[in-house]
């Protein structure tokens, strides 16, 4: 089973570039371009999860010897790690360029900055370069970690996007920041302890969730918000 998980670092790149595809011919060139921008930039952030995840393996922080320890884990360690690196890109980088004037927009560029951050994540978690145990189950991990990070993405991409064009910029930015980090962090913690019917649950509400914001997001004008 193992040898067709690998399969599973071509399905972001591949949903990148049908994203891609599919506005090449409804935007322009500076569009197509940040949606680029958006994929390396989220390949590169990665970065900042590598230095406190290796961080937490000096301090012996990822020895999940405890509910405590797996909780601060789940959501601080990996869970706001992610989402925060991924914000940065988002609300200081991405979301004010011009080509950005819809909600839908920023969970666009949202997504691509996910699909581009996940792929180096999966390429990390094969590779494995420090040698260390992994605490996900591998198969379960490699095929799953793609449509999780496409929700958490459209979570924090419906905030952002919606701060750009309200006064309560920092309200939306934040709140984002924090319900995305919410959802990964129990996504996480439903892997680290095995709890399949509580990540089962999680799926479903989270999908629904996610369909509402994107609607939301898709018929909000951004006028009706000044």
């Amino acid at each position: 089973m193992r040898p067709f998980a690998y399969m599973t670092l071509l399905f972001a790149p591949v949903i990148a570039m049908g994203i891609y595809w599919y506005f090449r011919n409804q935007y322009d060139a500076a569009f197509r371009k940040l949606l680029i921008k958006s994929f390396i930039a989220g390949a590169l952030v990665i970065i900042i999860l590598i230095a406190v995840q290796y961080l937490s393996t000096i301090l012996g922080l990822n020895d999940l010897r405890s509910l405590k320890r797996t909780l601060f884990y789940s959501f601080i360690t990996i869970g706001f790690t992610c989402e925060f690196s991924k914000f940065l890109v988002l609300r200081y980088i991405v979301v004010p360029k011009k080509p950005v004037n819809k909600p839908i927009h920023a969970i666009t560029f949202s997504i691509m900055i996910a699909l581009g951050f996940v792929t180096t994540r999966l390429i990390l978690f094969f590779v494995n370069p420090f040698f260390t145990q992994s605490l996900y189950p591998f198969t379960l991990y490699a095929f799953i970690a793609v449509p999780a990070s496409i929700m958490f993405a459209v979570v924090l991409g419906f905030f952002i996007g919606m701060s750009k064009f309200t006064k309560t910029r920092f309200f939306y930015s934040f709140t984002g920041l924090m319900v995305a980090s919410f959802f990964h962090g129990l996504y996480n913690f439903c892997l680290f302890t095995s709890d399949y019917k509580l990540l089962s649950l999680f799926a479903f509400g989270a999908t629904i969730i996610v369909f509402i914001l994107g609607l939301k997001a898709a018929y909000t004008d951004p006028e009706s918000l000044q």
